[in-house]
């Protein structure tokens, strides 16, 4: 099979291998032929043309913001320098959004967003806030809540989310300041994250960086807090960890777990089963594309085996006034499935269990088809298949007004996740020449009924978020390709097994 000098378009957008298809008279590469796409060589880009462009916008980034920094009187003191600052960002907020809806809004934070998702902890008395951190108050009130929830105009709800994102670019880049206030901002920025009509502002990743280069410093909370960010994007990424599990986590969970206070036992047990997570993936080499680990080896199931009781030991030990937290749950159901997820690995198809999970990025022909079934493997398969339902069910059954405060960054690409492994699972159980299938029984994953409980969710919140201001709201709805794509999968699989048999 000959690769291409340049991907097609489709394999350019996916970031996946090109190659032509083995057919005679084939022009277009194996995916678009399997896929009946037509297959369009991406466009060639000059690498130095567009590296030059690329520094002269950083550059003139950087003057703009020096001259705006630069801008006020040299006379000024520092401490008036803050405060017209500080002036200037609360009369632009107040001009959009009245004081009386801030105060809501601030209240509403902790009872909402706060609750579900405990990175950060503020003051809810609203002139306290202003006086002290008006970034911060800017951050929750334009990224924590919905459109509709905010009270304002769809152009001017966009204005806030670009303007927010200048002002914490001028703060760090511009200004080079440095305060715990900008790293709560900058979390709750990328936590909670948002785009416009005119597309994503600000990159979670960039903005999670510079918090968590200022965190170390500062505070024991927001430094975990940093931990869970850089952990799920690491997870969810298959990179590994930029700040690796460390002595001074430790010493910050363990002063936090001392202080008893509820909303920091919840942010204790994220950081721990995000750590348990890291420690998966690197004893299953997760977030190694290139390594290939057998499922049916001895070692890798012993290895997934300990695994899996450490994170059973993790949800024994949880307090008793968080074992009902749904949140939880979810984290519960998808450590378990990084657990498993090598059974459908092969040594060429561990790139496709990266995000985006979209079904272009399906193996359909990629899997594992092992010549014996092991009872290790065959427990790996059902355990892959119940805690996939797990994370679905569980999500399903959320309240929506919940699920729309979650954060959108860490908790919502778990669901994709999720079923895109239970589809991944089903495709392979289904191949005819796959012992996969004498194990897991078509019946048992549910698919129709899955699609059906995410499409109810997905209109729910859709009617609480119908500008989908949240990403939430548009990840739940992206999951409405389940039901076509199963409808035409299945359709697919009929006329093939009628074939066999005539």
């Amino acid at each position: 099979m000959k690769k291409r000098s340049r991907a097609c378009e489709e394999c350019h957008r996916l970031k996946i291998k090109c190659d032509l298809s083995t057919s005679p008279a084939g022009t277009a590469c194996e995916r678009c032929s399997r896929n009946n796409l037509e297959c369009v060589p991406s466009t060639p880009r000059l690498q130095r043309d567009r590296i030059s462009e690329l520094e002269a916008q950083v550059e003139e980034l950087k003057r703009t913001l020096r001259e705006q920094s630069n801008s006020s009187t040299p006379s000024q003191s520092p401490a008036s320098q803050l405060e017209d600052h500080n002036a200037y960002i609360l009369s632009f907020l107040d001009v959009r959004i009245p004081l009386g809806r801030q105060q809501d809004l601030l209240h509403l934070f902790p009872q909402q967003a706060g609750a579900v998702w405990p990175v950060i902890r503020v003051i809810t008395d609203l002139n306290y806030i202003r006086e002290r951190s008006p970034i911060l108050l800017l951050s929750i009130l334009v990224y924590t809540v919905t459109h509709n929830v905010q009270g304002t105009q769809l152009e001017v709800h966009d204005e806030l989310v670009r303007h927010t994102v200048h002002i914490l670019g001028e703060e760090v880049i511009g200004r080079g300041q440095r305060s715990l206030e900008l790293v709560q901002a900058l979390l709750v920025a990328a936590f909670w994250n948002k785009s416009t009509r005119k597309g994503e502002q600000g990159s979670c990743y960039q903005l999670i960086q510079l918090a968590t280069d200022m965190a170390i410093d500062i505070a024991r909370r927001t430094w975990l807090a940093c931990f869970v960010a850089l952990a799920s994007s690491a997870s969810s990424l298959r990179r590994p960890i930029t700040v690796p599990w460390n002595a001074h986590h430790e010493e910050c969970v363990s002063a936090l777990e001392s202080i008893g206070e509820p909303s920091d036992i919840f942010l204790c047990q994220l950081v721990r089963i995000q750590q348990l997570i890291q420690d998966i993936h690197d004893q299953l080499f997760l977030s190694q594309i290139a390594a290939f680990v057998d499922s049916s080896e001895f070692a890798t199931y012993a290895a997934m085996s300990t695994l899996k009781n450490r994170v059973d030991a993790w949800a024994a030990q949880i307090p008793p006034g968080l074992a009902s937290s749904q949140t939880l749950k979810v984290w519960y159901h998808v450590a378990m499935i990084f657990v498993f997820e090598p059974v459908l690995h092969t040594p060429t198809n561990k790139a496709a269990f990266v995000a985006p999970f979209i079904p272009g990025r399906i193996p359909i022909n990629d899997f594992p088809k092992p010549t014996n079934i092991t009872i290790p493997l065959k427990l790996a398969l059902e355990g892959l298949v119940s805690n996939c339902h797990g994370v679905i069910d569980t999500v399903t059954e959320m309240d929506p007004s919940v699920l729309v405060n979650i954060s959108t960054f860490s908790f919502t690409p778990l669901v994709l996740y999720s079923l895109y492994v239970l589809v991944t699972v089903m495709v392979s159980a289904n191949d005819p020449a796959n012992t996969y299938g004498q194990y897991v029984a078509r019946e048992s994953f549910r698919i129709e009924a899955c699609g059906l409980k995410l499409r109810h969710l997905s209109a729910s919140m859709k009617a609480l978020d119908p500008t989908f201001s949240c990403y939430t709201t548009r990840m739940m709805d992206a999951t409405n390709w389940l039901e076509q794509w199963y409808n035409d999968y299945t359709a697919i699989l009929r006329r093939y097994e009628a074939n066999l048999a005539s």
